[in-house]
């Protein structure tokens, strides 16, 4: 009974001991864990940002309506945005639309048959390997794709048609066809047939070009609202809503040619976006529905009556594709300069008063206090202050220069380097300091 005795009094005892050691554990853990700053950060990566101005424009043309009083079936031969001379034939004139079918099957079966009829002419003179073809039909697929966010549909109709030649020509080289005169006789059999199926499809009437520019099919009675060689006449308001009066086109326009090689830009502006104008390091323009890339343009004229007031500026350009002739009122973005630095979100930005040394002409050294921007960057688990040198400022944001001069750092200090970790996050920051990390 006394042992039995004893055996629960160390057990107790022991119990206790086990509960002092995890207790002492746990507030050892809790104490280490109170030394570490948990944050969180982003890595610093290039970019380039473009100080602009959004407005709502107005685009002007120097535009001249193409007629056709006569009855029948239009069929276009040139597409928007097609340079086109005077007196060319823009588009042909048939009775029915089955004929009209017909003469564009015609066509596209005219086109085919001159690329293999060119393919087999050049059979046992090929030079190119199918490494080397490969590699051109790849160039081709992308240039297509840029040409169709472009918007250049025309040019990416012409890579198409280099793509099936240069496919073709591989499987001749490779051997995988022998011949494509099979090919060939097929299609002037369908060709033939078309002919034969109705003698007047090779006979049409032709529309021709009453003036050389740029053509597009599309109307909106917008077209002679404003005289292109009067623009520097307009003031502040002319674009105002009710101002500007749509006409009716009459039923026999069948399109437009737009005559000279400017377009025009038209918006209105505040005092302050007149100056930003007047001071930009160059104009382009921004337009999501004609193109990807930034379109360059030069500055007409600034209407300001009034030199505290608002202005209309005029700018003008010479891009042209399919969409270009076709727009009137858009959103577009005027493009005053850019800047190419790391982005710096405004939430990782903090002030320090930092020394600089200096060194004059006769070698003397000076040392001086500035306070600085710049950033916490995590080095594995420690965090270390970095300059910044802010080059453009957004409203949530920075761009801190890639380049600077020795001269322009501090001493023992370094400047913002592209895939430093910047701290967005945490609290009572300072060089040196132990962090626990979070992202």
């Amino acid at each position: 009974m006394e042992t039995k005795k004893k055996n629960i009094v160390i057990v107790k005892r022991v119990t206790a001991a086990v509960i002092t050691v995890l207790i002492i554990a746990y507030a050892v853990y809790v104490l280490c864990r109170a030394g570490f700053t948990q944050v969180k950060t982003i890595g610093a990566v290039q970019t380039t940002v473009y100080d602009s101005i959004d407005v709502n424009a107005y685009i002007v043309r120097s535009e001249k309506y193409v007629e056709y009083k006569e009855n029948g079936v239009i069929s276009y031969t040139v597409s928007d945005g097609d340079k086109v001379s005077k007196n060319e034939n823009i588009a042909d004139i048939f009775e029915s639309a089955s004929l009209s079918g017909k003469k564009k099957e015609l066509d596209e079966l005219a086109k085919k048959l001159a690329s293999l009829e060119q393919l087999e002419k050049n059979i046992g003179t090929f030079t190119q390997t199918p490494d080397e073809i490969d590699k051109t039909v790849n160039n081709l697929l992308c240039r297509s794709n840029i040409n169709i966010n472009e918007g250049d549909l025309k040019l990416a109709d012409e890579n198409i048609d280099d793509i099936l030649y240069a496919i073709n020509e591989r499987q001749l080289i490779t051997e995988k066809a022998v011949s494509y005169q099979e090919k060939i006789n097929e299609i002037k059999e369908r060709m033939e047939e078309i002919k034969n199926s109705d003698k007047s499809v090779q006979k049409n009437n032709g529309i021709s070009a009453p003036v050389s520019g740029y053509f597009s099919r599309h109307t909106d009675g917008y077209e002679q609202t404003f005289d292109v060689s009067k623009l520097k006449e307009l003031m502040p308001g002319t674009l105002a809503e009710g101002n500007i009066k749509k006409k009716n086109v009459s039923k026999n326009v069948i399109g437009k040619i737009i005559d000279k090689v400017y377009w025009y830009i038209l918006f209105e502006v505040s005092e302050q976006d007149t100056l930003r104008i007047k001071n930009a390091a160059y104009l382009k323009v921004n337009i999501p529905v004609v193109s990807n890339d930034n379109i360059p343009v030069e500055l007409e004229c600034i209407n300001q009556p009034d030199k505290s007031g608002s202005s209309l500026v005029i700018v003008k350009g010479t891009y042209m594709n399919e969409q270009m002739p076709n727009i009137r009122n858009e959103d577009i973005s005027l493009l005053l300069d850019d800047y190419t630095g790391i982005y710096v979100p405004k939430t990782a930005v903090h002030e320090k008063t930092l020394k600089y040394t200096s060194t004059d002409k006769e070698g003397n050294k000076k040392t001086e206090e500035k306070t600085t921007s710049g950033v916490y960057v995590r080095i594995g688990s420690e965090i270390s202050f970095r300059q910044i040198k802010p080059i453009y400022a957004g409203e949530d944001y920075v761009i801190s220069d890639i380049y600077v001069e020795d001269k322009d750092i501090a001493d023992n200090t370094d400047i913002l380097q592209i895939y430093d970790r910047m701290v967005t996050e945490g609290a009572n920051l300072y060089d040196g300091k132990i962090i626990q990390r979070s992202s």
